[in-house]
């Protein structure tokens, strides 16, 4: 009996890390694959390479996989011409989220002459 619940416990030692593994491979090369569905249909959509860029983040089994679509700020209007293709090509239990560059300026400098406080 000892030597029994002993091989049970080595095998899930080992079994549940190699099959957790082997899930987010799968879920990951199919994340990869929609990326490149997407990423195909805004080239087609907008008629070659553009500056939109696509992140796919896997689903897991407590939330939904997500289409997340960026540019950078001014081409906005590149995602909105590619919108619908995204959204047709987009598998079941994914979201499909745009994302917009800060437009606060929290991180540029305005004008030629603005000083930076000292940090030490």
């Amino acid at each position: 009996m000892t030597a029994i619940f002993a091989m049970l416990l080595v095998t899930a030692f080992f079994g549940a890390p190699l099959g957790w593994s082997l899930r987010r491979d799968r879920n990951e090369a199919r994340a990869d694959a929609i990326r490149a569905e997407i990423r195909a249909a805004i080239n087609s959509r907008l008629g070659g390479e553009s500056v939109v860029s696509v992140l796919v983040v896997p689903s897991s089994p407590w939330r939904a996989g997500r289409i997340v679509l960026s540019a950078p700020s001014g081409y906005e209007c590149l995602i909105e011409a590619a919108w619908r293709d995204v959204i047709h090509r987009a598998p079941a239990g994914y979201e499909v989220v745009t994302m917009s560059p800060a437009s606060d300026g929290a991180h540029a400098v305005s004008g030629a002459g603005a000083t930076l406080a000292r940090a030490a």
